[in-house]
């Protein structure tokens, strides 16, 4: 037993430990130093904000942030500085509190300066839901009000843009937003609600295509028209669920995340 506990304190083991010690040490050290040289580990780089800034001034506007940036797309908005800047990703630091390593690519969508154009098609007298699905087949965004009509509840009475009622084959940009003023019926309606959480925005309106409920979703993560239908619900307001009505013509905001690749 002596000699057990005599080998604990023997130079060998000493020795032995000290070694093992000096291993362990050039490991961990050689370990950061790799990280830090090859990933870039603990950097941080604050993201700017790029919205507003024209296509070309954005390498004068980089200047010498260690960041690059890539025009992906382009996305017609209403009201928008054409050339400009309207999506990034990543969001900006001051508002998401996101930061990158050095050499990040930031991508960018951009107002197109010459739209492609595209004719507005009649949808007056369609249900909510065929005008919906015929404007976005051409690239044309819609939005859903509600007027009180005792006949026709569901169908579109007008179609308007910029606040003016638009006629078929009017000439507009791809992209653009227009209104359809559905009928809601007898004032006073109430209509279910369901809970959306979950679903798709394609599978929300499907939900919602027969009720007097309009639905505006926001999606942060999202930068073309195809991300934004196929993103996934994670909040909505008012909350539905079993049992919960509202007035006819609410309408239901949603907030979605870009769903990831399978």
């Amino acid at each position: 037993m002596k000699k057990f506990f005599r080998f604990f304190v023997s130079k060998q083991f000493l020795l032995n430990v000290a070694a093992i010690l000096v291993i362990w040490i050039i490991i961990v050290v050689g370990e950061m130093w790799y990280l830090k040289s090859s990933t870039s580990f603990g950097e941080k780089i604050e993201v700017p904000t790029f919205y507003k800034i024209h296509m070309d001034d954005l390498d004068e506007f980089i200047g010498d942030r260690n960041i690059k940036y890539t025009i992906q797309d382009s996305v017609y908005m209403d009201n928008w500085p054409k050339g400009t800047v309207c999506w990034q990703y990543p969001k900006p630091t001051d508002s998401s509190g996101m930061f990158v390593k050095s050499g990040r690519e930031i991508l960018l969508s951009v107002v197109p300066i010459n739209p492609q154009m595209v004719k507005m098609p009649d949808v007056v007298d369609m249900s909510q839901r065929m005008a919906e699905s015929s404007l976005e087949a051409i690239g044309i965004r819609s939005k859903v009000t509600y007027q009180p009509a005792i006949e026709g509840k569901g169908f579109v009475l007008k179609q308007m843009y910029n606040g003016q009622e638009i006629p078929a084959g009017t000439a507009v940009p791809k992209g653009t937003r227009v209104e359809l003023v559905v009928a809601q019926g007898k004032t006073g309606e109430t209509t279910s609600l369901p809970n959306l959480i979950g679903l798709t925005i394609t599978e929300a309106r499907d939900r919602l295509s027969n009720l007097t409920l309009s639905l505006y979703p926001d999606c942060a993560t999202c930068s073309t028209e195809d991300e934004l239908m196929n993103a996934v619900i994670h909040d909505q307001n008012p909350r539905g669920g079993e049992g919960v009505n509202v007035s006819a013509g609410t309408t239901i905001t949603v907030w979605a995340t870009k769903s990831q690749p399978q």
